[in-house]
């Protein structure tokens, strides 16, 4: 895959982790901010051509987009989150094809070649700037933030609703949900991590321990249910982001 796009699509992943606990709407400040970024990634990294304009043009319609859906949607915003950023990512893949695509500034490459003149860690930063590494590190971010999108926006289809109190008292503990959140990120951090590493045998540690800080709370139905169904979820988006990263690595 082409470098210079999986660096870019990096960036914008990570960009995207602003959303990770964020059920309210965004505002447009933090949209500008998003769009200022990325175009600031674009001008210091890739060199300047007609493919450079359209992809700008492309990054500031994805951000606006964003944000006028997080002003107007009033249900499924995770939805409209995840959708909004694959397709920001699919179409910049049309701008980065070969012939017309957007090629690295040869500044980068010089800087790249001069490293050892800087640093001695000049081994690590070009491990970390191959493609193998930032093909590692998209499906990490994409099984730990986007497949966290992809199971919210589950859960809000399915008008499902975590309870950390009994059943019928009706109220969503807020900071119980998103410890769950950061539970099921780690959860699905160490289930790709053992996919690529081939270690099969470890996912079901991973899932005895989740079951085993539930165990009390399992009494209560609706809430095992609940937990039964994210887990399966997110163990699903796991292995199949390492599973994929991991064929198209070997």
């Amino acid at each position: 895959m082409n470098p210079a796009f999986l660096f870019f699509a990096n960036c914008v992943l990570l960009a995207r982790l602003f959303v990770l606990f964020r059920d309210d709407a965004i505002s447009g400040r933090v949209w500008l901010i998003k769009t200022i970024v990325e175009l600031g990634l674009f001008g210091l990294f890739y060199e300047f051509s007609p493919t450079w304009i359209g992809a700008a043009v492309l990054v500031v319609i994805a951000n606006l987009a964003g944000w006028r859906w997080e002003t107007k949607a009033r249900r499924k915003k995770n939805l409209g989150r995840l959708l909004l950023g694959m397709a920001e990512l699919a179409g910049l893949s049309f701008f980065f094809v070969a012939g017309t695509a957007m090629a690295f500034h040869p500044r980068i490459d010089f800087a790249g070649r001069s490293l050892e003149d800087f640093t001695a860690l000049a081994p690590l930063i070009r491990d970390m700037a191959s493609p193998r590494f930032q093909m590692i590190l998209a499906g990490l971010l994409l099984a730990g933030n986007e497949a966290n999108l992809a199971i919210r926006a589950a859960f809000d289809l399915l008008d499902m609703k975590p309870r950390a109190l009994p059943a019928g008292q009706g109220v969503i503990d807020q900071g119980e949900f998103n410890r769950g959140r950061v539970i099921g990120v780690l959860e699905r951090v160490l289930l790709y991590w053992f996919i690529m590493e081939g270690q099969l045998g470890a996912i079901g540690f991973v899932l005895a321990a989740k079951a085993f800080t539930r165990f009390k709370a399992l009494d209560d139905r609706p809430f095992a249910e609940y937990v039964l169904i994210g887990t399966l979820l997110s163990a699903c988006f796991a292995l199949a982001v390492g599973g994929v990263v991991r064929s198209m690595l070997h």
